[in-house]
């Protein structure tokens, strides 16, 4: 494995452990490491210059986020989410988007700090996939989409639906299927993202059930085609 030496950093900044957790989450999400790639410590220590311990404390942060699975007696390795998940993952989005739509209107039509901020949310994704191709740029799109669904759960009012959301965007995230999504695609969530804040908006419960069925339904089906081409191009164990 080639050797890779890091930057100067400022510890105050940037610590070794930082910087390495950030190399191989970019190395993931760029597919140099492939879902179920096993994650050899010593190599990697190896690649980076360094000592066994940031790489272990590295990984075991992406474990927490579930980017990578720490099995018994085999070590860590790149997660690869299956496709029974990822259903279970658009049917758990479906049932808390539209579960809370009185509330979300609601409180949309009165919090005027919450309602700004799913605008500028809105007009940020905008810029960003008019100026920027985003499938080069995964990872910014991804976080802006996430403050978008983040924000429009907030407004249900209830905490423990926006702490599981949390909880479920990694699993998307690390199988890699999200970060393949094309360019056209981003472009057609930023559509959708759109009508859903116009209906909740316009306080338009019937819209706003449509749109959010609309945009979970367009993404299942785009996610699990990736995910099938995906499974057909990796090359087996």
């Amino acid at each position: 494995m080639e050797e890779k030496n890091l930057q100067p950093f400022d510890g105050k900044k940037l610590t070794l452990t930082n910087q390495i957790y950030q190399e191989i989450k970019d190395s993931i999400t760029r597919k140099q490491f492939l879902p179920g790639e096993k994650l050899n410590i010593k190599e990697l220590a190896r690649k980076y210059n360094v000592s066994d311990t940031p790489v272990k404390q590295a990984l075991q942060r992406l474990a927490d986020e579930k980017m990578v699975v720490n099995t018994p007696n085999k070590g860590m390795s790149v997660r690869t989410l299956t496709p029974h998940e990822l259903n279970d993952i658009f049917d758990m989005r479906l049932m808390m988007d539209t579960f809370f739509l009185k509330d979300i209107i609601s409180t949309l039509n009165y919090n005027n700090n919450l309602r700004q901020q799913l605008i500028e949310n809105l007009e940020e994704q905008k810029r960003f996939i008019q100026t920027s191709e985003s499938s080069s740029h995964p990872e910014t799109y991804f976080s802006l989409d996430m403050e978008f669904h983040t924000l429009y759960l907030t407004a249900s009012g209830n905490q423990k639906a926006v702490e599981v959301f949390t909880e479920l965007q990694p699993f998307t995230y690390a199988s890699g299927t999200y970060l393949n999504q094309p360019h056209y695609r981003d472009c057609e969530c930023v559509a959708e993202h759109e009508a859903i804040l116009k209906a909740a908006f316009n306080a338009d419960l019937n819209a706003l059930n449509h749109a959010i069925q609309t945009h979970i339904a367009n993404s299942r089906r785009a996610l699990q085609l990736i995910f099938k081409v995906n499974q057909m191009v990796l090359p087996s164990e």
